[in-house]
């Protein structure tokens, strides 16, 4: 117990000791290879891209001994002309230099390696981000929370993508994330606001020491990393403002994006003038990253110039200078999700699609019995002999015929229209179409000289994009499609596991409690009566409504933070309404369940569309989502609801409570 007892005072004093050195708080540059190689904390070292502790300590002179807690000896000499020379175990002393600006200084030796790691986009390999956030201000862990977040973009499904890893009391983590290839990632945005291109199967340390204003990078090859943080890119974006929407001449757009992309590039040239040692792979990516924006962002024109129509060697311009001149791999620039969606999205716009839709074609796959089947084998046969009937009377008495074709058979049509429209034989006619636009949009590919690579990104897209509008699992012979047309194989797992993940919510149970059945509301048709019956059994308690949809992306953006909003209004009493707008019931339910939009105050409508429509007119709704908040007493508050901002809702409902 003594000895626990003395061991404790000797090592407070050695971290007062080196809290009063000169060694505290700093960070050291190799000479020989410009690298950050060191730094010192009061109780740490970072070194070999780890923190470790310190154990023991010894000063002389403002030389020091450190031991630590891996069993390392570094030895720091005195500084002499600004170095000191750094001894880590029996190793040959090292000449270092105070690192003293915000980011590493420019290295001594010039790097004139091309390209970045070309993995050939496996869905198997990742990164991992070590790091500390060191000395964040207390607000910052309060606004942002203790998880250090890292965002990417998904070439495949267009969609943004979030990591995260916890942080210590100290702000140290350890992140591993799927890396498909190398890819610009944004690091903890609202504490760094700092992005840069992580290769895949690397191992990286990150600092961003809150105190000294510094960041850097330290590892094998973070020398891109380092260059990126001393001379950050500006961001060349010009895109007008909204209320110049169809207003803008398409060669003076054009005009815009090639200023922009001119000052980017003489500012760029004005620095690597300066600044002769940065490395070729900060140069590609600065003149790569210029590109791709100029691209997205005349790509954009189309909001902007009347009609929406851009010229045909304005498009050319695209193809010729930008879209066949992108850096690859194509992950590594953020920007190039927008622009390719943006572009060839705007190429099949001028193109006819020819798509057979034949629903008896498929009836075997529509149908699940043999009832069903000789269904719509009935049916059919009443379609031909009606067909057959036309072409023996003048046209005029088509309209007759058909008007008597319905009325005999208002039944069968009944039940025939039910069946089409169930979820089953939806998911088998989506899916025959995509299979049909597939090879179509594989020959608009070939005419812009795409390789293989992009027609399997695109082809992924576009089921990945159908699987999430609908928020259903697609037909089998989607994927079996989309497996043919493939030469690589990550597209297809992407959208494999996409589709299972919806398979998978498909037949997973939930409380359907929440579900409310509109039974009670069938004959009535008036917006505000409507309203007024769905709020009833809430009286006494203040009611979020949310009207959203599942076609809508913001809608189920915001759905997906469900869990940390009732987190943090638990105390208000409070009831969630959602109103689902033109979405299909098993979608409705699958967004429900993926994101957990359930618990005993809550409450879901998915109304028939007019009656949907009638409180949304009474409500004014102009957009989605919208929230709306009720009093205790049924009344509507007329406030402004962000769930953007859940700190400003709770202070609302703390205010009338």
């Amino acid at each position: 117990m003594k000895k626990t007892a003395i061991s404790i005072l000797l090592a407070l004093l050695t971290f007062t000791a080196l809290a009063q050195t000169s060694l505290t708080d700093t960070y050291w540059r190799n000479d020989a290879t410009g690298d950050w190689l060191i730094g010192f904390a009061p109780r740490h070292v970072i070194y070999a891209g780890k923190v470790w502790e310190i154990t023991s300590l010894t000063e002389k002179n403002d030389a020091y001994t450190l031991t630590l807690d891996n069993g390392t000896t570094v030895k720091v000499g005195r500084m002499k002309n600004g170095t000191r020379a750094i001894t880590f175990g029996k190793t040959k002393p090292l000449i270092c230099s105070k690192i003293t600006g915000e980011a590493l200084p420019d290295y001594p030796i010039k790097d004139t390696r091309q390209g970045f790691v070309d993995n050939g986009y496996r869905t198997t390999d990742s990164v991992t981000i070590v790091g500390w956030l060191k000395d964040m201000p207390e607000e910052l862990w309060k606004e942002h929370g203790r998880d250090f977040t890292a965002i990417l973009w998904n070439i495949c499904t267009y969609d943004q993508e979030t990591f995260s890893a916890p942080m210590d009391s100290l702000g140290r983590f350890t992140l591993r994330m799927p890396l498909l290839n190398t890819s610009t990632v944004l690091l903890d945005w609202y504490r760094t606001y700092r992005s840069t291109p992580l290769e895949p199967g690397k191992t990286y340390f990150f600092l961003s020491d809150h105190k000294t204003g510094q960041m850097l990078w330290m590892g094998d090859d973070v020398r891109v990393q380092n260059e990126l943080l001393a001379y950050p890119c500006e961001n060349p974006h010009c895109l007008p403002d909204w209320s110049e929407r169809g207003k803008i001449d398409a060669t003076l757009y054009r005009h815009r994006t090639d200023s922009a992309y001119t000052a980017s590039m003489a500012n760029f040239e004005e620095v690597t003038t300066l600044h002769p040692n940065l490395s070729q792979r900060y140069r590609d990516y600065v003149k790569g990253l210029y590109l791709t924006v100029q691209g997205d962002d005349m790509m954009r024109g189309d909001y902007f110039v009347p009609d929406g129509k851009l010229p045909e060697d304005y498009i050319n311009y695209v193809t010729k200078e930008i879209w066949q001149k992108m850096p690859q791999p194509y992950t590594l620039h953020f920007d190039f999700s927008t622009f390719m969606h943006s572009y060839l999205g705007y190429l099949e716009q001028s193109h006819t699609f020819s798509v057979y839709y034949d629903t008896y074609k498929y009836k075997v796959e529509m149908c699940l019995n043999e009832e069903e089947l000789a269904l719509l084998d009935r049916w059919n046969t009443i379609s031909d002999d009606f067909t057959a009937q036309l072409s023996t009377v003048p046209e005029e008495e088509w309209p007759r015929l058909e008007e008597k074709l319905y009325s005999e058979n208002a039944e069968i049509r009944s039940q025939v229209e039910a069946l089409l429209s169930s979820p089953k034989v939806t998911r088998v006619m989506d899916a025959k179409i995509l299979i049909q636009l597939m090879p179509q949009k594989l020959k608009i590919l070939d005419s812009i000289g795409a390789d293989p690579i992009i027609k399997d990104i695109w082809l992924a897209d576009q089921v990945c994009s159908e699987i999430d509008r609908k928020r259903v699992s697609l037909h089998h012979e989607a994927i079996d499609t989309l497996k043919a047309f493939s030469v690589y194989s990550f597209g297809v797992e992407i959208a494999e596991r996409l589709n299972d993940k919806y398979l998978a919510l498909e037949n997973r149970e939930f409380d359907k409690l929440v579900l409310r059945p509109s039974v009670d509301l069938k004959d009535m048709s008036e917006g505000e009566a409507l309203l007024r019956k769905i709020l009833e059994p809430y009286r006494g308690k203040f009611v979020l409504l949310d009207i959203w949809g599942t076609w809508c992306a913001p809608c189920k953006q915001l759905l997906s933070r469900s869990t940390e909003e009732y987190a943090r209004l638990k105390d208000y009493d409070l009831q969630y309404l959602y109103l689902a707008n033109k979405s299909p019931m098993d979608s409705w339910e699958n967004v429900i369940k993926e994101y957990n939009v359930s618990g005993p105050n809550v409450a879901h409508y998915n109304l028939p569309p007019d009656q949907q429509s009638a409180i949304e007119h009474y409500l004014k709704v102009s957009g989605y989502p919208t929230y709306k908040l009720f009093y205790r007493n049924g009344n509507l508050i007329d406030i402004n609801i962000d769930l953007y901002n859940i700190e400003n809702v709770a202070n609302l409902l703390e205010q009338m409570k």
